[in-house]
């Protein structure tokens, strides 16, 4: 009797966010990560992510400061991080985690029977968008998981609308926006009036000292390009 399997093992493509360690002081890592954490707590929680170093560091600290805020270390980058990272268990990574290596086609047996054909495609589940029409007032937080979010009204100060996909505001934008709260790269932020206190696209934010410039109280979106956020007019 053939024992039933204790494993399956599954393809599946999970983003990844890398931070790069800059400067390998301890106390200022962790001030910052618990500054990201307070500015965007839906966003970090859970946030897969695999460092990268270009020296050697307290890779026990780093990862005590990750788990701290809530993210969850995964593995390093292969170089300077990566005996550390075996010993501790931690993945180690090629620098380019996106690149597909070819492996060579096995040979064909010699009278193999043709494959069955394949089963019909299966529609996928659409999530429906979150529409939201009231204001959102100082201190509420409004989450659209595995969606986009369009809010009708006016995020004041203070407050925080979250999605894992898009968000969508036709009100005006005084307090944060996160779009691609678990790592969706081509997430947008489109608003109608942009005087946001803080947005973010997969992680990736800006403050608003950050953001003092012609498009304050203009049409604007927030697009991830090349790693780097950028804020352009939106032709509304």
């Amino acid at each position: 009797m053939t024992p039933n399997n204790a494993l399956e093992f599954k393809g599946r493509m999970l983003s990844l966010t890398r931070a790069r360690v800059v400067d390998a002081d301890l106390a200022a890592i962790t001030a910052q990560l618990r500054d990201f954490a307070r500015q965007m707590p839906q966003a970090v929680i859970g946030m897969p992510i695999v460092l990268e170093a270009d020296a050697p560091l307290p890779l026990d600290g780093v990862l005590a400061a990750l788990r701290e805020v809530g993210m969850q270390p995964l593995g390093v980058v292969d170089g300077p991080l990566a005996d550390a990272a075996r010993e501790l268990g931690l993945a180690v990574l090629p620098p380019d985690t996106g690149a597909t290596r070819s492996r060579p086609a096995p040979a064909a047996p010699a009278a193999a029977a043709p494959p069955p054909p394949p089963p019909p495609p299966v529609a996928a589940q659409r999530v429906p968008t979150r529409v939201v029409n009231d204001p959102v007032r100082s201190g509420q937080q409004i989450y659209a998981a595995d969606g986009d979010l369009v809010v009708t009204s006016t995020v004041s100060p203070g407050a925080e609308v979250v999605a894992d996909g898009c968000v969508h505001l036709y009100g005006t934008l005084r307090g944060r926006a996160i779009a691609g709260a678990r790592g969706d790269t081509s997430a947008r932020i489109f608003c109608r009036r942009f005087e946001a206190e803080l947005v973010a696209v997969a992680g990736v934010y800006a403050v608003a000292e950050q953001m003092q410039g012609d498009l304050r109280g203009k049409p604007a979106q927030v697009v991830l390009v090349d790693g780097k956020l950028k804020i352009e007019p939106l032709d509304w």
